[in-house]
């Protein structure tokens, strides 16, 4: 049995080199934080400040902004002579998987610089798993103050709309908006409810003791590494896109009461937004962005998968989309045809990366260059960036 010194000088070695560790970590600039907190406004909020590599998907330096959100920092008074444009999305607008100068709302703001002649300003408020309900409420909370020309809706329909609806969705953690006689009420029961707070509280001192530490920092990145891969290995070996996730009903009309409430909300909150912005000064703007299935570049993949679920194609939910927001006089960029367009004649994947799956996840960076360029197109034309 060891003596009391031998265990003293064990638990010492272990010690210094946990701390010898920690300082070669912080030297080499290795560094994988968590980026997003609970909070009670709208569930879950970026953590400012924080910097730190992401190869969960792809490849990328991460840093957030004072206020939290995946950008570079912004003063609030705008430059004299700059149109400013702020892009309300999830975690395809956050782009987390490419870096900060490829993401398409990057390549907006150089785009609509080069089309105006003056600068542009380009500010990203997109948070992963957002809703639209979310995205109001960040509209009001972060993005008015600094006095936008023009507010972007980066709308995904692969799950903004069911994101929008608690019987759907079900996240425990999310604020909703639900619509009462045409009135959008919130609901933050989940957040003000005490099993919320209590678990906002000890996932706060885990937050904080990973964000402390780098050794910890990167042993949690192994982890999520070793689940990612082995999780991939498992879909590489099956169907590209499974016509039995629930989640595809986005690609039909609405066949049961709750999708009909979901996308009676989702419209609601269009309007709702349009309103905020235009009392504000601002414009207001749709992009609706691609699902991965929508782009896959293979027609024959997409036709049977079109076919599995009873349509005759994957448009349904861009469609409905561009209808609604004609009839709310809200100008919509749909993204669908150009980009499976390109995909198709390049035989391009436009989603997912070597590291997960090609074709399937968020943009990478051909998705959002093509996406930049065109939204950036529809503006210069429309007139709307030299306003």
């Amino acid at each position: 049995m060891p003596s009391r010194r031998e265990v003293a000088l064990v638990a010492a070695s272990l010690v210094f080199a946990g701390a010898m560790a920690e300082v070669g970590l912080r030297i080499a600039g290795i560094a994988y934080p968590v980026f997003h907190r609970l909070e009670t406004l709208r569930g879950w909020s970026p953590q400012p400040g924080l910097s730190g590599r992401w190869m969960t998907e792809g490849e990328a330096l991460i840093e957030n902004n004072r206020e939290g959100f995946r950008d570079r920092h912004h003063d609030l008074a705008k430059p004299p002579g700059t149109f400013r444009v702020a892009v309300l999305g999830d975690s395809m607008s956050e782009a987390l998987a490419v870096p900060l100068e490829k993401t398409f709302w990057s390549i907006l703001e150089r785009r609509l610089s080069a089309c105006r002649k003056a600068p542009a300003e380009v500010l990203n408020f997109s948070v992963p798993g957002y809703g639209t309900a979310q995205q109001r409420l960040t509209l009001q909370h972060n993005v008015l103050k600094y006095d936008p020309d023009l507010v972007l809706l980066a709308f995904f329909t692969g799950n903004d709309v069911w994101n929008n609806a608690r019987e759907l969705d079900g996240h425990e953690d999310r604020i909703y908006y639900v619509l009462e006689n045409g009135v959008l009420r919130l609901d933050d029961s989940n957040t003000n409810s005490s099993r919320f707070k209590t678990k906002m509280f000890w996932r706060g001192i885990g937050n904080a003791i990973v964000n402390t530490s780098r050794l910890v920092q990167l042993t949690r990145e192994f982890y999520t590494r070793t689940k990612t891969a082995l999780r991939s290995d498992k879909k590489q070996s099956g169907a590209v896109f499974n016509p039995e996730n629930p989640d595809y009903e986005i690609f039909k009309p609405p066949a049961t009461p709750e999708w009909e409430r979901a996308w009676a909300t989702t419209e609601a909150l269009f309007a709702a937004l349009r309103d905020d912005a235009k009392a504000s000064g601002a414009a207001f703007w749709i992009a609706n962005l691609t699902a991965p299935v929508q782009v896959y570049p293979d027609r024959q993949i997409r036709r049977d998968f079109a076919q599995a679920l009873g349509v005759d194609n994957l448009d349904y939910p861009d469609q409905r989309v561009a209808a609604v927001a004609t009839q709310l006089g809200i100008p919509a960029i749909t993204l669908v045809d150009p980009l499976r367009d390109y995909a198709d004649k390049n035989a391009a994947y436009l989603h997912g990366f070597e590291n997960t799956r090609l074709g399937t996840g968020h943009w990478n960076k051909t998705g959002h260059r093509l996406a930049g360029e065109h939204i950036a197109k529809a503006l210069c034309d429309n007139g709307q960036a030299t306003k």
